[in-house]
Formats: structure tokens, C-alpha cells, sequence
């Protein structure tokens, strides 16, 4: 490296390069640090071969943060810059490069979470759309015939900040579908803020990234989950097998309904469940037994109690003057 440029790399680069650090400079290499944030910040060693700059630099990537691929990926980036100006200075121009690259790639912190949406939950049919610069991906996933179109994004804090989730499009019921992105939310809050009580044993709290936890939830236990889910009191099949036929009409009896423990039900067969004893306790799922909360079966147990009772005092009532009447 000629004084020249040894020189200009420690008067200006600093000053040329936002987030860089200096840390070191000598005739065979130089050493920067790159920080964009916590989580996009590396190491950067410029190393000067025999016969430089008439041949290119040298490029190796370190990085806590950033996966190996990502950094071989920089690394290939540097060096093709650097080859573009073979007989020039090139210290400057690759460190702007590498700036440039975690300026405009937002997913780089997790390119393993992308992968795993793309090759472990889509299926054949499914699209995604990634815009790197803007942080945002869609993905809009099918089920025999029914479909989502999801938005998330994510801001340069990730993962220290949860995944944004937002509905584009879909056919499925609009308050089923709106109930999928309410969970969603709640599963990405759970990556980022600790629970309010900690069991004893339990291993301390880390934050962890939100993309996958809720695109496994979106994906495989929503999107392709329902479509073929049964109601759990008839064991038919829930939704009908065309979209067009599903019906938005709350009250109508093949309405399907969905509780906490995320079995659903269509309507007319929840509603007789909810008003047949046995009562105590609060009526339970029968797939996996936990208590049904809904908000059109608020009535407690006693209440619910006292409603059969007087309905079947008004049977039998009903009983005895048929009865009277036919002798």
C-alpha cells in the first residue's frame, strides 16, 4: 500500500464512512469495524497482496451477529468492487460498499428464519415476495382453495424488536382471518417481552426472533390448519370444500366457530353443546379439554344450570298437557 493512500485512509475514512471505526493500519493491511446497529456490525480486514493496487484487494468478513453466508456474501462483494478498480486506491471505496450492502439488505440478521419460511412451511403454489431495502416480505399461502396474504416487516432494531404483521388479502371468514393476525401478534410480543410470572427452574429470559415463530403459526397451524379442520363436536369437516360457499352470517348453523384452545366448532353444534349439561365447572373442549371461553356463551354455570332446569320443568309441563289433552 503506498503512503499515499495510507495516508487518506487515516485522515478521511472515518469521516467518509458513517459507523466506521479504525482500528488499525499498516503497509500490509487495514482493519476497520462497520456498525449499522447491534445486530449488523462486523469486522472487515483489508489485506494488500503483492503488486497492489495494479491487483485487487483482499477481503476477509468477521462477524458475532451476521451469518457465515451473509459474510462470505460480503466478502465476494468487496472483492468484485475491488477488482472494478485494479491500478487505483480501493481501501475507501470497498469499506463504502460494505456499508452500502447493510445499509440496503434489512433481512441480512435473518437470512436462517427467511430460509426456513421458504423451504420448511411454503408448499408447491405458494409465493413470496421479499422487498430487502423497505424490510418487508409477503407471503400468501394457499389450502384447498382458501388463502392469506400476509405483510411482515421488520425495522433496523430487529430482532430486539418484534415482527410487524399485517393481513393484505384472503377468503377466509374476515373475523377468523383477523383472529389469526391478533394471535400472530401476541406470539411475536412473546419473543421480546418476559412473562409476567417466572416458574421457578425456569432458565432466564432472552429475547429471540419473532419471523419464524409466527409465520410457523400463520402458515402451518392457521393457513393450512383450517381448511381441513373438523368441528369438534359433528367431526365433519368445518369450512365447506369451495371458499365461495362459506358463510359470514354469525348465526347460521354451519357458522364456524373459533375458541381459545383453537379447536373450532360450527355454530349450531357449539350452541347445543353450551346449553346440555353437564354444567359444572364450565362446559370443556372435547378434543383437548379445556374450558371453552367465548363471547357469545358467557353464562356462568349456575346460570346455565338453572336455564336447563327451567326448561325442563317447561317440557314436562308441556308433557302432562299434551297428555290431558289426548284422553
Amino acid at each position: 500500500m503506498n503512503a499515499e493512500e495510507l495516508a487518506r485512509v487515516r485522515r478521511d475514512l472515518e469521516d467518509t464512512v458513517p459507523g466506521l471505526e479504525l482500528i488499525s493500519t499498516s503497509s500490509h493491511s487495514v482493519q476497520v469495524k462497520i456498525r449499522r446497529t447491534d445486530h449488523k456490525q462486523l469486522r472487515l480486514l483489508l489485506m494488500f497482496p503483492e503488486g497492489y493496487p495494479a491487483k485487487s484487494i483482499l477481503v476477509e468478513v468477521k462477524s458475532h451477529t451476521l451469518p457465515d453466508r451473509v459474510m462470505k456474501l460480503i466478502e465476494n462483494i468487496s472483492e468484485k468492487e475491488a477488482k472494478k478498480l485494479q491500478g487505483q486506491h480501493q481501501v475507501i471505496a470497498v469499506c463504502k460498499v460494505v456499508r452500502q450492502f447493510l445499509d440496503e439488505n434489512m433481512f441480512i440478521v435473518c437470512a436462517a428464519e427467511l430460509d426456513a419460511v421458504k423451504n420448511k412451511l411454503m408448499e408447491e403454489g405458494d409465493d413470496i415476495k421479499i422487498r430487502q431495502k423497505a424490510g418487508s416480505f409477503t407471503v400468501k399461502a394457499y389450502k384447498n382453495g382458501y388463502f392469506m396474504a400476509i405483510r411482515l416487516s421488520i425495522d433496523d432494531d430487529y430482532p430486539t424488536v418484534e415482527v410487524k404483521i399485517e393481513m393484505k388479502e384472503t377468503n377466509f371468514p374476515r373475523d377468523l382471518a383477523e383472529m389469526f393476525v391478533r394471535q400472530s401478534v401476541e406470539h411475536a410480543r412473546r419473543c421480546i417481552v418476559p412473562p409476567v410470572m417466572i416458574k421457578k427452574g425456569d432458565p432466564p429470559f432472552k429475547v429471540r426472533p419473532s419471523i419464524l415463530p409466527v409465520a410457523e403459526y400463520l402458515i402451518r397451524d392457521c393457513i393450512k390448519y383450517y381448511p381441513v379442520a373438523k368441528c369438534s363436536i359433528c367431526e365433519e369437516q368445518a369450512f365447506p370444500e369451495d371458499p365461495v360457499n362459506v358463510t359470514q352470517n354469525e348465526k347460521s348453523p354451519a357458522y364456524v366457530e373459533y375458541v381459545y384452545c383453537s379447536h373450532v366448532f360450527h355454530h349450531k353444534c357449539l350452541d347445543n353443546y353450551m346449553k346440555t349439561p353437564p354444567f359444572k365447572g364450565g362446559k370443556k373442549c372435547p378434543i383437548c379439554g379445556k374450558r371453552i371461553f367465548h363471547e357469545k356463551w358467557k353464562a356462568t354455570p349456575e346460570l346455565l344450570e338453572q336455564r336447563w332446569a327451567y326448561k325442563q320443568a317447561k317440557d314436562r309441563e308441556l308433557a302432562e298437557v299434551s297428555d290431558f289433552m289426548e284422553i
